[in-house]
């Protein structure tokens, strides 16, 4: 096993910086920051008044296989090297939470319809995955990846001509609502999978979360948080995104909160089971890292379930910012 590592950010923050702290759930502003990764550090967050500590400690629990035991792996690996507490978050990629439940498809068994295959002339994804998806998921619509962000794409890629490559095979995504909640492809990966195969997200990844916290409970006697993560579009490149959570209140309510000046502020909702996943992706990466369970340490969170259902909001919203851009403008010339 490679040796675990822990990711460190030295946050200064200012007073009046929005900020979740151990033993401290008030609102300052961020004057200043930093970052500092190293394999022995701690994540420091500190203001004028205040110093408190939030620690992400990452775990290599070893390849996982089908039908693997995930809480074994995760229980035996925290103990030799980082002991469960109370109160810990542990998160966990969907990618092994997947791979321990069987969801895997063999590509070359999925039945390809009419359907699929003119989805797939139009896109560019194999007939194969068209299939997986709509049977995984409600299709909303399709984003032209290459058409769109292959300029910004290739500026970031290590091997050009290999991104060039991969853009030229996949040139679209569809745009998918799974559990309630809008993702890509619905969340269908051939990466990281064995050859040939495809690997499907947890089918119920609250569930998931919740098996994964009881076993952990049963034993070790530990009251801890989990929450599953997975990898998804934003702006030039990918962020993790929590997909499922136990034991934890997934946002932070506080809608309508006071500002600095006593006036309500639109602001206040925290994602916090998000937040939690996009820190632990520093050290989770998205290659050959084998890092993919984070222990997150020091978090004075809510007590929760669930992962709460956003597709529905998030197409709303679009619809109604259309009809508000179509006013403005005749507005604009009228």
């Amino acid at each position: 096993m490679q040796p675990s590592a822990t990711v460190d950010f030295t946050l200064f923050l200012l007073s009046n910086c929005s900020a979740r702290m151990l033993n401290a759930s008030r609102k300052n502003s961020v004057d200043s920051h930093r970052y500092a990764i190293s394999p022995a550090l701690k994540c420091v967050v500190s203001d004028i008044k205040l110093m408190t500590e939030l620690t992400f400690h990452g775990l290599d629990i070893g390849r996982v296989e089908p039908d693997d035991d995930l809480v074994d792996r995760i229980v035996e690996t925290t103990a030799e090297e980082y002991p469960l507490a109370d109160g810990d978050v542990v998160v966990v990629t969907a990618k092994v939470v997947s791979f321990a439940e069987n969801r895997l498809v063999e590509a070359n068994e999925v039945e390809v319809t009419d359907r699929d295959r003119r989805v797939a002339d139009i896109t560019g994804i194999d007939p194969r995955e068209v299939s997986v998806i709509y049977d995984e998921s409600e299709v909303i619509g399709a984003i032209p990846i290459a058409e769109i962000g292959e300029d910004l794409l290739l500026e970031h890629a290590v091997d050009p001509e290999a991104a060039q490559e991969a853009l030229e095979e996949v040139p679209a995504m569809l745009v998918t609502e799974r559990n309630g909640r809008l993702c890509t492809n619905a969340g269908v990966d051939w990466s990281n999978s064995p050859d040939g195969m495809m690997t499907l997200l947890p089918e119920d990844p609250d569930k998931s979360a919740r098996r994964l916290r009881e076993g952990i409970d049963e034993r070790t006697d530990t009251d801890v948080a989990v929450v599953l993560a997975d990898s998804e579009i934003a702006g030039p490149g990918s962020m993790d995104l929590a997909i499922g959570c136990s034991g934890i209140e997934a946002i932070d309510s506080n809608f309508g909160q006071t500002d600095l000046y006593d006036q309500p502020k639109i602001g206040g909702v925290d994602l916090v089971a998000d937040e939690l996943t996009a820190g632990s992706a520093l050290l989770f990466g998205q290659a050959d890292e084998q890092i993919p369970v984070t222990v997150v340490r020091g978090l004075e969170y809510e007590d929760g379930e669930g992962v709460p259902n956003s597709g529905g909001v998030v197409r709303r919203g679009l619809r109604k910012s259309v009809q508000l851009t179509a006013r403005l403008k005749a507005r604009e010339w009228f």
